[in-house]
């Protein structure tokens, strides 16, 4: 059970509710789990979507950036 509890479309703050669409955006419509509770806080959620923008612009090549976003889970004992 995850420590923070997703939210659906009917308990969702409604400030979240713009960010989960940007967010649903970068997976093809799709809500994932860590979505479902970063949207518990509008603010976590708007500064992570902030950073993930911000890292796409990056130089890293999208293997490496994804390599590295799995061995920091890992590390940190995500088991997504």
């Amino acid at each position: 059970m995850p420590g923070i509890q997703p939210v659906n479309e009917g308990n969702m703050p409604e400030d979240s509710k713009p960010l989960m669409e940007k967010a649903k955006g970068a997976t093809g419509g799709k809500v994932i789990n860590f979505f479902s509770q970063m949207a518990n806080s509008p603010a976590a959620f708007e500064a992570y979507l902030g950073f993930k923008g911000g890292m796409s612009e990056g130089k890293l090549p999208q293997e490496l950036t994804e390599e590295l976003a799995i061995s920091v889970s890992d590390f940190n004992g995500c088991r997504y």
